[in-house]
């Protein structure tokens, strides 16, 4: 999908969703669980902790449908997390920790150090603000995000950075979105966003009349009649 001056609809904005499109968690939290508790003296199995991490983000998913509304909100975008990381302490008979390994863990993830770029990540952005496009975050983040991007190089990039818990709103809501274009001075009709989340993603940018490409880096989540790309090359 070419979204150059040069395309059909002369994209000249393009929206980036953050986490799993431009950056990962570099180690994933059961390796950082693994970590944190080791430095604190525990014997936990580094394997055992590596395989509750889909029970981990299942319970995230099942949050989210619940009540995504917490990412509107910067002490609740912090809660979801230790939620998270105290779960494990359980899952690894690690009860009397459940207050300190959740807030060490959520610690180190405000580190740019624990981040790792995608490496198609800069290549993509150089490449849209070589050809005069303008460029903004849009993600369901702590109010942390500007400095994360800022730490790993990316800030520059950006014409903008939309972190839901520091405007209230949240994927899929449109109006997160819409917000976006209003602080890049865009019309809808000059905009594409991408992002790895269907729902979040995809839906809310559609319904605020955005279009919208779906980044499926491990070929898991293409949807029928779903503009798809494994990679930002392919963009």
């Amino acid at each position: 999908m070419s979204i150059s001056g040069a395309s059909p609809k002369g994209h000249r904005v393009v929206l980036f969703d953050v986490g799993q499109t431009l950056v990962r968690a570099c180690p994933d939290i059961g390796e950082m669980f693994w970590r944190v508790s080791t430095e604190l003296g525990y014997e936990v199995d580094r394997r055992h902790a590596v395989r509750l991490q889909p029970l981990v983000y299942e319970y995230y998913e099942a949050e989210y449908l619940k009540d995504g509304d917490f990412w509107c909100h910067q002490d609740r975008s912090v809660l979801i997390w230790l939620d998270m990381y105290a779960l494990m302490c359980r899952e690894t008979g690690l009860d009397d920790e459940i207050d300190r390994i959740p807030r060490l863990m959520y610690d180190r993830y405000l580190d740019a150090r624990s981040w790792e770029v995608y490496g198609d990540v800069v290549p993509c952005l150089t490449r849209l603000k070589r050809r005069g496009c303008r460029l903004a975050a849009v993600s369901n983040w702590s109010n942390h995000l500007e400095g994360l991007l800022r730490d790993l190089g990316l800030l520059p990039y950006f014409d903008e950075v939309v972190a839901s818990a520091a405007v209230g709103l949240r994927k899929p809501d449109p109006a997160i979105f819409k917000l976006a274009l209003q602080r890049l001075g865009a019309a809808v009709d000059s905009a594409v966003h991408v992002g790895d989340s269907y729902e979040a993603d995809v839906c809310g940018a559609l319904n605020a009349d955005i279009e919208a490409v779906l980044l499926d880096r491990e070929g898991k989540s293409r949807r029928p009649g779903c503009p798809t790309i494994a990679s930002l090359r392919e963009l």
